[in-house]
């Protein structure tokens, strides 16, 4: 009986965890924003627009990008107020992510928040036109090649098409949600009324 209540004491607390909701990123990913996430989505949707063409020569802005799609996808994964989201948009997201990492040199497997923090500093960094410090942010082997070649890259990104396709995805099923009162907790099938296409693997666009 004792190890009974014991596996249910802790089974409370367990679920007790799920409900909690992943830590508060820095501030500088969502300034003056209530719903941090819903701000980085929303922030990276609008960055990565017509491939992250507008990111080019921009290594402010494509920092400021890059944390938002990384805390974006962490928090479908960590936030259980996403779980309304279809499992094909996650994926996208996913592959976003690894496109972006690619892109940067980011390592493939390295979890979220130091990848985030260093982005927001060599972001801030730049901002006051002190380079070193942005060099110093992007350290490898987090960031490759590391330092002052990782600011370069931050410039240069080339076209994100998945990034693109994955945000606006997500945006648009974030607005369809809202309009029809769809947080309800529950998984939604994957015919989510979006036609989902991937680049990289024989697609070539979104269907609306």
């Amino acid at each position: 009986m004792r190890r009974a209540g014991l596996l249910l004491l802790l089974a409370a607390a367990g679920c007790a965890e799920m409900r909690q909701r992943p830590p508060t990123p820095p501030m500088d990913l969502a300034a003056s924003a209530s719903d941090p996430a819903r701000a980085a989505i929303g922030g990276a949707a609008q960055a990565f627009a017509d491939r992250g063409r507008g990111l080019s020569g921009q290594p402010v802005a494509a920092a400021m990008a890059a944390a938002r799609l990384e805390y974006a996808t962490d928090a479908l994964a960590t936030d259980p107020r996403f779980a309304p989201i279809p499992e094909a948009i996650r994926r996208q997201m996913e592959l976003a992510r690894t496109e972006l990492r690619d892109a940067l040199g980011v390592q493939e497997s390295a979890p979220p928040r130091p990848v985030i923090d260093g982005l927001l500093a060599a972001a801030r960094a730049l901002r006051a036109n002190d380079r070193a410090a942005a060099a110093r942010a992007l350290p490898a082997p987090l960031f490759r090649p590391g330092g002052e070649r990782s600011v370069a890259r931050l410039g240069d990104l080339g076209p994100l098409p998945q990034a693109s396709n994955a945000t606006a995805l997500l945006a648009q099923q974030i607005a369809q949600l809202d309009a029809e009162s769809g947080w309800n907790g529950t998984r939604q099938a994957e015919t989510s009324g979006v036609n989902i296409t991937t680049f990289g693997l024989g697609g070539s666009g979104v269907g609306y």
